[in-house]
């Protein structure tokens, strides 16, 4: 494999992915949320945070957990258009590699990097999780914020992070969880929650679990914490109320007319994983 960053690896499961980021990067990056694309993390119902605050919370807690230390070299899996790679490196002091299927995210996390003058410890490059263009044990940790919701085949991504890793290096991973089975309408409305976010289906705890074991990963903690980032699907609605992509955008009529997503973040059944594991 080769470590060039100008070389575009194509994985066809990672196509649709891709091109939907590359279709709605500039809106999220500009008019919603500043470059996290992720949920926020509010400490209770009294805590007065902006959607902005929060959501560079969430990403303070996973670089919490990850420990890393200067020097260290860390792996973003489905690194968006950079803002929590360039927060945890500039925390940390450690160095980041980023990895995302979206060219418009690696184009705005090169920008942003440069413009933060952190090109010499975090890097960009396009590249699919199932597929990484990394020497075996190159890092010393790992996260993945909302990435594996996207891939088909979880335990070949877990697998190949779990390659990359040196013995004793952390993966964290946070992302929306289906707790339970649905039926009927709340069937529907999680199908239509996927299609929106080129999501094949939900992680579940059962399945990420067992991806886990079997990437040979073992799991240090498993935590829902749903209740912390609920407020998230309404914030990133109104969010978008400003916003007013093409009517035939795939994203309009879930975002923009029947406001589908906090009916989705206000079922029971919709969790947010925040899990820890290890590589032996």
């Amino acid at each position: 494999m080769t470590n060039d960053p100008s070389v575009h690896h194509t994985v066809p499961s990672s196509l649709g992915v891709g091109r939907d980021y590359d279709g709605q990067t500039e809106i999220v990056d500009g008019a919603a949320v500043d470059g996290n694309i992720h949920v926020g993390y509010w400490d209770s119902a009294t805590d007065d945070s902006s959607l902005n605050q929060a959501t560079d919370r969430l990403t303070d807690l996973v670089a919490g957990r990850l420990a890393a230390t200067p020097g260290q070299h860390l792996l973003d899996v489905g690194c968006g258009t950079g803002r929590p790679a360039l927060r945890i490196a500039r925390a940390t002091g450690a160095r980041v590699s980023g990895i995302s299927v979206s060219n418009e995210d690696i184009d705005l996390a090169r920008t942003r990097g440069d413009a933060a003058a952190l090109l010499d410890r975090v890097d960009f490059r396009y590249a699919d999780a199932c597929a990484l263009p990394f020497e075996t044990a190159s890092f010393d940790g790992a996260w993945a914020i909302e990435s594996m919701m996207h891939i088909p085949d979880r335990t070949a991504a877990l697998t190949e992070i779990a390659r990359t890793l040196r013995p004793g290096s952390s993966l964290v991973i946070t992302d929306v969880l289906l707790r339970s089975p649905v039926t009927g309408d709340t069937a529907e409305l999680v199908r239509q929650t996927c299609r929106a976010f080129q999501s094949p289906s939900l992680p579940e705890p059962a399945e990420l679990r067992t991806a886990l074991d079997r990437a040979g990963l073992e799991l240090m903690e498993f935590n829902d914490i749903g209740e912390h980032v609920q407020r998230t699907y309404q914030a990133f609605a109104d969010a978008f109320d400003d916003v007013a992509p093409p009517a035939d955008d795939p994203h309009y009529e879930f975002f923009n007319s029947t406001r589908s997503l906090p009916r989705f973040g206000a079922l029971p059944q919709i969790g947010y994983a925040f899990l820890i594991a290890r590589r032996p």
